[in-house]
């Protein structure tokens, strides 16, 4: 029998999901925007955590950052985490969407995951060098480390992403399109939401296609849509860009936006600031 994954944490106890994701970051949680969307959706599933620090070495056997363990086993890539964990939330009742709803639902997810977040990744490809400030790392290496860490490790990382980008649509863009492109994204983010507290409605709302099998319902998919937008989107506003035009235009342009992103960050990261300043990652966030 081939053996499992070898597990970061060891003395591990049943049933408790142990999110292991990069060390917190002065200006946001985590400046991954998988980390942050799925660390929000446990958040905002009721499902109890505890944070690992990967200490920048540990990563999934699909070298994935974050993965999760949970009874021993170990789960990667965050729709597969969230299809896994769907069936262990807690205390909260499936809200369902409309078909159209879900089909609306499914083009932004895809919106947002493979082509906004690309904007992302270009940014950095730009400029990283904010993670070795306070707003990132600063705070936490000293001497050697810090050294390696602007002079090294930043540098290898925007000369990754750069050829990353190069091989998709987005290195075929000038700044000026890139700019125009991410806009756009903006715009339709900020049209879907309007006037409503999230995206479809008053609470952040679940897609659940339910089937019968034996005596119980399982989840076949399930995906929380404003922990994805909430992921990436805070990633642009929240972390330095390439240019302070996006944040800019999405302060005078799209302020349903801001009030999306405030209205999330007070139900469910009133730890925010502390996290930015302790960069502690065991933080008592419920009231």
């Amino acid at each position: 029998m081939p053996k499992g994954p070898k597990l970061v944490k060891k003395d591990w106890e049943q049933d408790k999901v142990y999110l292991i994701q990069f060390p917190r970051t002065g200006c946001i949680p985590s400046p991954s925007p998988y980390s942050l969307k799925l660390e929000t959706w446990l958040r905002m599933a009721g499902i109890e955590y505890e944070n690992v620090s990967n200490e920048f070495k540990h990563m999934s056997n699909r070298g994935q950052q974050p993965f999760i363990e949970l009874n021993g086993e170990q789960v990667s890539d965050t729709s597969i985490i969230i299809d896994t964990l769907a069936t262990k939330v807690q205390g909260r009742e499936l809200n369902e969407l409309s078909t159209k709803e879900k089909s609306i639902e499914r083009a932004f997810y895809a919106l947002i995951e493979h082509h906004l977040n690309w904007m992302g990744f270009y940014s950095r490809s730009q400029t990283f060098k904010w993670i070795g400030t306070d707003a990132g790392y600063g705070k936490s290496f000293s001497g050697i480390k810090a050294f390696f860490l602007k002079r090294v490790v930043v540098p290898r990382f925007e000369r990754k992403l750069k050829a990353k980008c190069a091989g998709q649509w987005i290195g075929t863009l000038t700044n000026e399109e890139k700019i125009s492109e991410l806009k756009k994204d903006i715009n339709a983010v900020c049209v879907l939401l309007a006037d409503k507290p999230f995206l479809f409605g008053d609470e952040p709302k679940t897609v659940g296609y339910l089937t019968r099998e034996g005596h119980g319902v399982s989840f076949e998919y399930w995906n929380l849509i404003d922990a994805t937008l909430f992921g990436h989107l805070a990633q642009i506003f929240y972390t330095p860009q390439f240019t302070g035009e996006i944040k800019k235009y999405i302060e005078t342009t799209t302020p349903n936006l801001i009030a999306y992103l405030n209205r999330i960050k007070e139900r469910f990261w009133p730890d925010w600031d502390e996290i930015g300043q302790t960069l502690r990652m065991d933080t008592k966030w419920k009231q």
